[in-house]
């Protein structure tokens, strides 16, 4: 029988990984792929997983031995569900995996790569520890945290170790991915050994160190994106406003807009905390029907201003339909934005 040495890769899909990221990991994975085919013994002997996570956790992959696999193509959504997640790849780990019998030899002890830019918008910590007390199946995880908003402090206590790169670049996650792709293929090499600290020490690639989790980066909480959804007021359709905050200052500039899918919101976004419009600067255009800036419905919705279909500043939002009249606000007012 042949024994396997399963590898789940955990993709965060968050709306913060949207665009280039993304289309950096899928190169990434891709590329790992590639690599490890020029491997006889992970050609042997390895299974890949996809797990992604947003709002929800999904498997985009299940466990597929190396030459068949597929690259599944990856969308965004909002939300950072590391918990659910962490449940998924429990649920799927005791699905898929063999265990040792006195009978039969399971497969070998799996490897976890969790790759995130932000923190857990849910209950990761009993996750990790329904994950931790899961005693038929120990695997060796590595988180490896992207860009200048990943909370250390959190991936330390649900990985064995802990990895970071600066940015989100191609070259970047291009490089974090052959550090990977090494590590699989030296582990493919000698499955058979057991204990944590089992895999070998992989030369670190450019631009990702390794992070000391006894003694982690602290995490400071400040949110340095907002991310808000907007209706435009002529098709109905979705986009998103991704701001960033502005060096040496409190307030925010807009980074890119996106047009997502009809169904962006179905399943709901975590809310973040009400942040001063007056802190958000740059007129938005509307991707859809090129209007300039948004207005907030009483019912919380966010619209693009289409002037064209308004009379005498009277708009309709996009959700709940009421009329109202335009108007600047008085003074300071919050809107809500969402957790990337």
């Amino acid at each position: 029988m042949l024994r396997r040495l399963p590898i789940y890769l955990l993709l965060d899909c968050s709306e913060s990984m949207a665009g280039d990221p993304l289309k950096a990991v899928e190169t990434g994975v891709m590329s790992m792929i590639s690599t490890l085919r020029k491997n006889p013994h992970a050609l042997e002997t390895a299974f890949l997983s996809v797990l992604t996570f947003d709002a929800k956790a999904r498997v985009a992959a299940p466990l597929t031995e190396l030459i068949s696999f597929t690259m599944p193509k990856l969308t965004f959504r909002p939300g950072t569900s590391l918990g659910a997640a962490l449940d998924l790849l429990r649920e799927q780990m005791a699905k898929e995996i063999v265990l040792n019998t006195k009978e039969v030899k399971g497969d070998f002890k799996p490897l976890v790569f969790i790759l995130t830019d932000g923190q857990p918008t849910d209950a990761w910590s009993e996750a990790a520890a329904r994950l931790r007390s899961s005693s038929a199946i120990k695997a060796t995880i590595y988180a490896i945290g992207c860009g200048d908003e990943v909370d250390f402090e959190t991936l330390s206590k649900i990985a064995h170790y802990c990895l970071h790169t600066d940015d989100l670049t191609k070259e970047a996650l291009g490089s974090v991915f052959a550090w990977v792709s090494a590590s699989v293929g030296s582990r493919s090499t000698r499955p058979e050994v057991e204990g944590e600290g089992e895999v070998q020490d992989i030369p670190l690639k450019p631009g990702l160190k390794l992070i000391d989790i006894k003694n982690p980066p602290k995490f400071t909480g400040q949110n340095k994106r907002v991310y808000l959804h907007v209706l435009c007021s002529k098709t109905h359709k979705p986009f998103l406003i991704r701001y960033q905050l502005l060096p040496n200052s409190p307030n925010y500039g807009i980074k890119d807009i996106l047009i997502v899918s009809d169904d962006f919101l179905s399943e709901g976004a975590l809310k973040s905390p009400p942040i001063d419009a007056n802190r958000l600067g740059g007129m938005p255009v509307c991707p859809h029907c090129g209007a300039l800036g948004w207005f907030q419905c009483t019912c919380g919705t966010l619209n693009c201003i289409n002037l064209e279909k308004s009379k005498n500043n009277i708009v309709t939002c996009a959700n709940c339909h009421q009329l109202g009249r335009l108007a600047a606000a008085a003074g300071a007012f919050n809107v809500d934005g969402s957790v990337g």
